[in-house]
């Protein structure tokens, strides 16, 4: 069962709002579950423009970075940008790749292999790069950890700029210049920012430092921009999410080939929303640095020729066929493994071949399905390799460090991980994981929780209500959909739709009217339901399309007896 928490209600506040910015006193409660504290923030929040975002300048010793870049321009001097192989990494690459070129440069790039070589910089990567002639390295989404990486770049003569957004180590490297918001003193909105937020406002610096004053350029970065921070999970609040809507605004124009080419591969023609970079575009970016390289990605973001970004697109898209193929096997062989697991505090398992491209995917799916945290092992070739996925207000990270001994790889964060591990020693492993989280968990930690911001009555349910509150979106971490409760509604029908009877579709009322609700993903998920009883439903709004009419919509989150 899952727990239900509602919002404090604030009438007097939401009263307010509702008079000053010209919304219904609901939609200004659900801005105060957000944390807006008064109307201007509010106006902000609603009306997200470029003018609002931080000045780049905020960042510690971006000027610096800035002006190294530059007289590398005047010496003539090779440059390289050194990314990562995620979304965030791959789009913040091209962005630094692009501005480079902007200046003037000839700007080349590197990706590690995500199984060859592993996340950030690696010394035989370092020593390729200084025989290509390279004198500036500029790290993206990756660095802020790479002490004797870079110690090594500089006994050889090259200077590094990182350009990252992860958290501060104990020990920073002794780096030309380290670009990272979380070094602003204080509280700061750029401390949220995706390493492809940060790629942009140190493009923005650099375009300024140059004395560049026309804005196109640097609002045909924002896609790119967008693209990594909705891949990245970051809060989609203050500069996220200016930088999120005006950059679905660029993607949406489809002016970047190498996007339009990506859209129609997948054959999506719809506006693009968080959902759709959530669920087609992040996971073809994503597919090439998981079974291939993703070097592809880059080739496609910063193609200008149509036939190649078409063939690009065209070997991602296959690509990511591949990847879910590979995904839904081991997903299978995972799941029959882990039902005998499914009330552990935390589930570990291992298989043989099981892609490590793919099983962070399928860890994310156990998360969701059993709400424990996960951790898989695939080993391959002698070697395993895992990813850990967490829940709400339990850190993932914490519980592997207490196991750091044992991998011979590991890094991640609080929601998220991935080491490697002899074989020989999972077994170790999995004993001193279920017996460190029973200290470090407790049992109410393990019951999901729903947030809900309002109760309402079937009567407010309206296609106004719909529209009013899509000035909320884009949704995304620090600003969800917003979830309401009714209480005591009869169910009048149910059954199950879609592929596999996967969707549960009921029908209530209140006594007066019908109230048409759809569970998706919630067919095989164990509701017993009875006809004629009474339940109390939590839920967000959505419009149904259907032969051209358009009519409110229940998209339901819990459901529990009245």
């Amino acid at each position: 069962m899952k727990k239900w928490q509602i919002f404090r209600q604030e009438p007097e506040l939401s009263q307010k709002f509702s008079r000053e910015i010209n919304i219904s006193p609901l939609t200004a409660q659900v801005l105060i579950n957000r944390g807006i504290k008064n109307a201007a923030e509010a106006d902000r929040f609603l009306n997200p423009r470029l003018i609002n975002l931080k000045d780049p300048f905020d960042i510690p010793n971006i000027l610096a970075a800035a002006k190294r870049v530059l007289l590398a321009r005047e010496k003539g001097e090779k440059v390289l940008v050194y990314g990562d192989y995620d979304v965030d990494g791959v789009t913040g690459t091209v962005i630094l790749i692009e501005t480079l070129k902007h200046l003037g440069f000839d700007p080349s790039y590197y990706i590690p292999s995500r199984y060859g070589e592993g996340y950030s910089l690696n010394l035989d990567a370092i020593q390729k790069i200084k025989n290509d002639g390279v004198s500036l390295i500029i790290t993206d989404d990756c660095g802020i950890s790479s002490v004797e990486e870079i110690e090594f770049a500089s006994s050889l003569g090259m200077d590094v700029i990182v350009t990252d957004h992860h958290n501060l180590p104990g020990q920073l490297p002794k780096a030309f210049a380290l670009v990272n918001p979380k070094m602003i003193e204080g509280e700061h909105e750029s401390k949220h920012l995706s390493g492809a937020g940060v790629a942009f406002k140190f493009a923005w610096a650099l375009l300024r430092t140059a004395g560049i004053k026309e804005n196109g350029f640097i609002t045909s970065l924002l896609d790119l921009a967008a693209l990594g921070t909705v891949a990245d999970v970051v809060p989609l609040t203050g500069e996220n999410r200016i930088l999120t809507v005006c950059g679905l605004n660029y993607i949406n124009e489809k002016k970047r080939i190498g996007i339009k080419y990506m859209l129609e591969a997948a054959s999506l023609n719809s506006r693009i929303t968080v959902n759709q970079i959530n669920y087609v575009i992040a996971p073809r970016i994503n597919a090439s640095g998981r079974l291939e390289h993703a070097s592809l990605s880059v080739r496609l973001m910063i193609s200008q020729d149509p036939a190649e970004a078409l063939e690009l697109a065209r070997q991602i898209n296959e690509i990511n066929i591949r990847r879910q193929g590979i995904g839904g096997d081991i997903q299978e062989e995972v799941f029959s493994k882990i039902e005998s697991m499914k009330n552990d505090k935390i589930i570990i398992a291992e298989g043989e071949n099981w892609h490590p491209g793919v099983i962070g995917i399928v860890a994310s799916r156990v998360v969701d399905a059993y709400y424990r945290p996960t951790v898989l092992i695939g080993i391959n070739e002698g070697v395993g390799r895992g990813s850990a996925r967490s829940i709400d207000d339990f850190n993932i990270f914490s519980i592997l460090d207490t196991c750091r001994d044992l991998f011979n790889d590991f890094g991640g964060h609080e929601g998220a991980a991935g080491f490697e591990i002899d074989p020989e020693k999972i077994g170790e492993l999995k004993a001193r994981l279920l017996a460190n989280i029973e200290q470090m968990i407790t049992p109410e930690t393990l019951i999901p929780k729903i947030e809900i911001d309002y109760e309402i009555n079937p009567n407010q349910i309206t296609l106004g209500l719909i529209k009013e509150l899509d000035v909320l979106d884009p949704h995304g971490q620090g600003n969800p959909s917003p979830i309401f409760m009714t209480r005591g509604l009869t169910l009048t029908d149910q059954r199950k739709v879609g592929k596999g009877g996967a969707h549960l579709k009921l029908k209530f009322t209140d006594g007066q009217s019908s109230i048409d609700t759809i569970g998706f993903r919630m067919g095989n998920t164990g509701y017993n339901l009875s006809l004629n009883k009474k339940y109390d439903i939590a839920y967000s709004l959505e419009t149904n399309v259907w032969n051209g009419f358009e009519s409110a919509q229940l998209s339901l989150a819990d459901i529990k007896p009245a």
